[in-house]
């Protein structure tokens, strides 16, 4: 059924030339393009329609849109077939906005996946390494970093760090106190302990696997600061320090693989609904343990490149396959806890590892599977004790024979 229109009668009745009627029509298409920030009523006062702005929003209906718009078209082009007519110039303009506003869609969307991936803590590490380059920073380690280890073991080593909250203080909590100073007496009995236990079953590799909450944090509770020792940028600075000193110290005698996620503490917004995803202290604490290791020339040391947005180690240890987190996903026990990660992750693993507790527990489990909850460094304090938690200061180190567990071993620390 052919549409008959009087186009210029019909244009005239809302006061309008038929110039101004087809700049307001370009204008309409920038703002149903989104290339045109004007409001409705803005483009009805800008060429004095004489009707409601509504009659243009809603322009199906009307000379605005539809199937007038469309005939207006195709008649304006068969009076005047001149490749270069106005009507052509303004079908072009309108083919040249969709194809800017699909450009400026993809900008937005690659715009959008970069601020998605963009977070401070990237940021800071990048920052820090440039710095380090642009000034040649040198960090002596002892000479047998640089000794290539090419000795392979029966048995292998890992040692589950967790919770070591640098940065807090704990002032007497039933005979129990926390400081820096206290953290690095911790962290040498575990030295210790390592070694004790490299020499005992002749160990060659060490997998040390972090499973967070390396910093206390300043800003997760209105008061948290109170009970802090350093600031946030210390705490940071701190942790490097500690763990770097312990990853060197265990590279004596072994090869060492470290690897970690991040934990509630290291978020650096306290405020995990405002946080950007992977926003977190671990990024910046395991690229700064990279670089020092290169710096170093550490050829006995690994740091496993890991995307800061991880929440979970997967990886496989003499046989053993090993799933660490920092804490459960939400189910009522550990073992329907391990049991959802191997339904969700289609995996049959030997060994799940969790911090977060504070609280070491060996829980064994069918066919020789283990989860494993670590301690952390500082022990308990009064809000654990609200609860009726006092565990020690403690770190776990387990052994792997091939295929099969050995050793799994609670360290405390006093």
């Amino acid at each position: 059924m052919n549409i008959i229109y009087n186009f210029e009668e019909e244009i005239q009745k809302y006061g309008l030339t038929v110039e101004q009627y087809e700049d307001c029509l370009k204008t309409i298409s920038d703002k149903q393009l989104g290339l045109s920030d004007l409001d409705w009523v803005e483009i009805k006062d800008k060429y004095d329609v004489k009707a409601h702005y509504d009659t243009i929003r809603k322009a199906s209906q009307t000379i605005f849109g539809g199937s007038f718009v469309s005939e207006y078209y195709k008649q304006k082009e068969m009076l005047n077939s001149s490749p270069i007519s106005k009507i052509s110039k303004v079908k072009e303009m309108i083919g040249e906005q969709i194809i800017l506003k699909k450009q400026l869609q993809s900008e937005k969307s690659q715009i959008n996946k970069f601020a998605n991936s963009f977070v401070k803590s990237i940021s800071v590490a990048e920052e820090l390494a440039d710095i380090q380059d642009r000034n040649g920073l040198v960090i002596n380690v002892a000479e047998y970093c640089h000794v290539q280890l090419d000795e392979v073991g029966e048995y292998e080593m890992i040692v589950h760090i967790t919770d070591w909250h640098i940065g807090y203080v704990i002032e007497n909590c039933k005979g129990n106190y926390f400081n820096w100073e206290i953290a690095n007496g911790r962290v040498n009995q575990l030295i210790s302990e390592c070694y004790k236990y490299i020499k005992m079953y002749d160990i060659k590799k060490i997998y040390v696997i972090n499973t967070g909450d390396m910093i206390e944090q300043v800003y997760m509770r209105k008061n948290q600061s109170q009970f802090c020792e350093f600031n946030q940028s210390e705490q940071i600075n701190h942790a490097i320090e500690i763990i770097f000193r312990f990853l060197v110290a265990l590279c004596k005698d072994c090869n060492v693989e470290y690897d970690s996620i991040y934990g509630n503490h290291d978020r650096m917004n306290g405020d995990y609904t405002a946080n950007l995803d992977g926003d977190n202290a671990d990024t910046i604490i395991r690229q700064q343990i990279k670089k020092y290791k290169e710096l170093a020339d550490i050829v006995r040391l690994t740091v496993v490149n890991r995307p800061h947005t991880d929440k979970e180690i997967i990886k496989t240890i003499n046989g053993i396959r090993v799933k660490a987190k920092h804490g459960n996903s939400g189910a009522k026990d550990d073992k329907t806890d391990l049991k959802n990660d191997m339904s969700m992750d289609q995996e049959f693993y030997g060994i799940l590892l969790k911090g977060h507790e504070h609280n070491f527990r060996c829980i064994s489990e069918n066919r020789g599977r283990y989860i494993v909850s670590g301690g952390c460094i500082s022990g308990y304090n009064d809000y654990s004790t609200n609860f009726g938690c006092a565990t020690i200061s403690s770190q776990t180190i387990i052994i792997l024979k091939p295929n099969g567990v050995e050793l799994i071993k609670d360290v405390q620390l006093n």
